[in-house]
């Protein structure tokens, strides 16, 4: 309080209070900032773990066979659009060719996906899914409409504002990203 009495009767008082308070606010959101970036080195560590987990638990095992989400998200997009080849996956995942390749790869072996060639052009190879890739992919949709849901039951904890703040943080991070690739 005398610290207050002391700055009001000074000349200059309420620009030394503003720059006070000023100070003050910086120094409560880098405090703030701080606090996010634990949470979200909390939030990667925690998920890396659990995938390490179920990796090792064998959560992605289909057919006897483990397979990554490259693969499954092959088999959705083929499911969605029947005739794909690698520049066109490569595209729609943004990923690598040769990614594509060393996904698609196991999926011909174990009998997922199929090469189909276009009459008019022998050289260009698509890929289509067999029985069991129908199969595969319908797994896929449904994990991902389970997935869905637990992902907005969790945003039901949030104001709108709260979701706006938390999709410009997304959107932001995203870009980064995208902007540290492109280096």
């Amino acid at each position: 309080i005398f610290f207050l009495y002391f700055l009001t009767t000074r000349k200059n008082s309420l620009t030394i209070i503003v720059n006070w308070l000023t100070i003050v606010r910086r120094i409560k959101m880098e405090s703030t900032k701080k606090k996010v970036l634990k949470a979200l080195q909390e939030f990667i560590t925690t998920r890396e773990s659990i995938r390490r987990t179920e990796s090792s638990n064998n959560k992605n095992v289909l057919f006897g066979v483990s397979w990554t989400l490259t693969q499954f998200h092959i088999v959705a997009l083929l499911k969605e659009n029947e005739l794909m080849n690698n520049t066109t996956l490569a595209k729609e995942l943004n990923i690598s060719k040769p990614a594509v390749t060393k996904a698609t790869k196991k999926l011909l072996e174990k009998g997922i996906i199929k090469e189909k060639q276009n009459e008019g052009n022998k050289k260009e190879i698509f890929y289509v899914l067999t029985e069991k890739g129908e199969t595969m992919a319908a797994i896929h949709e449904k994990l991902h409409k389970e997935a869905e849901e637990q992902y907005l039951s969790l945003l039901d904890n949030f104001n709108k504002e709260q979701l706006e703040t938390i999709i410009l943080f997304l959107n932001t991070l995203t870009n980064h990203l995208k902007n540290e690739n492109m280096k």
